[in-house]
């Protein structure tokens, strides 16, 4: 990698956008580091359930997810995360991913359980989909999008 390859990698900043859908939420997520772009990809998940910033850190939890290729693993972790919300009404917002490969994510993630006194559920995910799905490296870093069906 160049020099300037490596400057511009490393001034990119980690993000989500929502992206216009029909019916669904969907996110294009931006990182410098494909561990990073997991974390992003979490927060992005978290924003469409509740209001991101009202999810204090009380515990941690450790995830651990495989795949078959990136894509798959993309979709792996973050329902993985989704059902975790679902089955233990949990919400996460921080993100700490310690083993990262194109087929298997290790990771601490950091939230609360669910009160309904401070947190709106603004979005139920249904299901995080493979509908427009991309994880691709650029000379950037690394972006990706995500469809959740809602």
């Amino acid at each position: 990698m160049s020099f300037l390859g490596f400057y511009r990698r490393s001034l990119m900043k980690s993000s989500f956008e929502p992206i216009e859908h029909t019916a669904d939420v969907g996110y294009r997520l931006f990182a410098p580091t494909l561990a990073e772009l997991f974390a992003v990809a979490g927060r992005a998940l978290f924003d469409a359930i509740t209001e991101l910033d009202s999810i204090q850190p009380q515990f941690e939890r450790k995830v651990a997810v495989e795949a078959g290729d990136i894509e798959a693993l993309l979709v792996a972790w973050l329902s993985e995360l989704n059902y975790r919300c679902i089955t233990d009404l949990e919400l996460y917002s921080e993100f700490a991913i310690e083993e990262i490969s194109p087929n298997a994510v290790r990771a601490t993630v950091r939230g609360e359980r669910i009160d309904p006194g401070r947190h709106v559920i603004q979005t139920e995910i249904k299901a995080v989909t493979y509908h427009e799905l991309y994880v691709r490296q650029t000379e950037n870093g690394w972006e990706a999008q995500v469809i959740f069906d809602v």
